[in-house]
């Protein structure tokens, strides 16, 4: 036994990684204590005072498990995939129903208290289950009633229906009224605070009787319709005024559009984005509202065409710029560039096909651009003038070379003669040089001959 024990401790201290420090003393690492005993949390768990493996998995009571085979109830582990708990027992949701403490043979069933019902035929009415009832029936306490037979005070069933509740009792509105859970054998009273009035003489307003009829409510105090206009708790002096929010006003002189009063009446209210404008005063853009009139739209922005110019939904800082079309959209050549139907955020440049491009830091040659700025163009090739000489679109070294067709010639030694390379002395049968010309080429070349 204590071998057993020596080895199983063996085994555990070698999973731990020591660090050395000063004077050759060494703490285990990552060590945490289970009441009074170390243990690695890498490699073991603390259930409750137990030391046990492995480490990283749920307890119950003094025992792992693996969550993801089976559950822990009460303290008990239950070896049932995808299981939940029933009280101390396990169940699969997908197949079974838990009510209180029991469980039943049927998925997603009802519960009324521990036991199980059928919503279709039967009703749940405080815990106790009604059969033989509507769609429609409703409980009064723990008894199922059908209201278009029934009425239901304070569950108390009464067989009689159109009745009202006051406080514990049933009545008819017809022959009674109530206040504060009081019945008055008077019918059409009302109540004011605990008070019952005749509206028909009397007036309340926050739980106070006025002894004069006909008067309306604003706030905490009483007013005559016929002289007084109420708006959200606000009295204003004055009869027939319509309410703005909290603002009375005429609607002579002023309008209102959803909450806001404008300084004129009889304006028009249009409609931006289910709030209402006059346009007299604001301007309307795709939903959008914008405090000032006379303003155009540009997609849902409001802009001055004085001081903006709008191109297919976009604005540019200056008013009256020329819109041309790219591709379908309209643009400002002042600050965009169109190459083939495609758009380039910058103005000023140049086409390469379908590319648009800097001369100051590219060049073009037959629709390809290549990263160099000041070559020319040899065909479809580009080359440097400074190095090169192109002749019909073949290049030759060095620069500063004359061409014959497709050819390039030194012209202090060489000619070209009908498309041909010769030497300089060389009479071309087409040149129309004059005898005085040939004696000057004879002459340089044939020092010794006389004319």
């Amino acid at each position: 036994m204590e071998e057993t024990i020596y080895f199983i401790v063996m085994i555990i201290l070698s999973q731990l990684h020591v660090i050395t420090g000063a004077g050759g003393r060494g703490a285990y690492t990552h060590m945490k204590y289970c009441e009074s005993k170390l243990y690695n949390p890498r490699y073991q768990t603390c259930c409750d005072g137990v030391i046990t493996v492995p480490g990283g998995w749920p307890c119950c009571k003094t025992e792992v498990y693996n969550s993801e085979n089976a559950i822990c109830c009460k303290d008990k582990i239950h070896y049932k995939k995808g299981a939940s708990c029933c009280k101390d027992e396990a169940y699969n949701p997908e197949y079974e129903t838990c009510c209180d403490e029991k469980i039943y043979p049927v998925r997603n069933g009802n519960c009324c208290g521990e036991k199980i019902y059928d919503p279709r035929t039967e009703k749940c009415c405080d815990g106790s289950i009604n059969d033989k009832v509507e769609s429609f029936y409703q409980c009064c306490s723990d008894k199922a009633y059908n209201p278009l037979h029934k009425t239901c005070c304070s569950g108390k069933l009464y067989s009689e229906r159109d009745l009202e509740c006051c406080g514990e009792k049933s009545y008819s509105p017809l022959h009674e009224s109530c206040c504060s859970g009081n019945l008055y054998s008077q019918r059409g009273m009302k109540c004011c605070g605990h008070k019952i009035y005749n509206p028909l003489y009397e007036s309340c307003c926050s739980g106070n009787l006025y002894s004069q009829r006909g008067l309306q409510c604003c706030g905490d105090t009483t007013y005559n319709p016929l002289n007084g206009t109420c708006c959200s708790g606000n009295l204003y002096p004055h009869g027939g005024l319509q309410c703005c929010g909290d603002s009375g006003y005429s609607p002579l002189h002023h309008t209102c559009c959803s909450g806001k009063l404008y300084l004129i009446g009889g304006l028009e209210c249009n409609s931006c984005g289910g709030e209402s404008y006059s346009p007299l005063y604001e301007t309307c853009c795709s939903g959008k509202l914008y405090p000032h009139s006379g303003l155009q739209c540009c997609g849902d922005s409001g802009y001055s065409p004085l001081h903006q110019t709008c191109c297919s939904g976009k604005l540019y800082p200056i008013g009256g710029l020329e819109c041309k079309s790219c591709g379908g959209e309209s643009y400002s050549p002042l600050y965009e560039t169109c190459c083939s139907g495609e758009l380039y955020p910058h103005s000023g440049l140049q086409c390469c096909g379908d590319s648009g491009y800097s001369p100051l830091h590219q060049t073009c040659c037959s629709g390809k651009l290549y990263s160099e700025r000041g070559l020319g163009c040899c065909g479809d090739r580009s080359y440097s003038p400074l190095h090169h000489t192109c002749c019909n679109g073949i290049v030759y070294e060095p620069s500063g070379l004359s061409c014959c067709g497709t050819q390039a010639y030194d012209s202090s030694t060489l000619s070209c003669c009908n498309g041909k390379i010769t030497h300089s002395y060389s009479i071309c049968s087409t040149d129309r040089r004059t005898i005085r010309d040939y004696r000057e080429v004879l002459r340089r070349f044939s020092p010794l001959l006389i004319f």
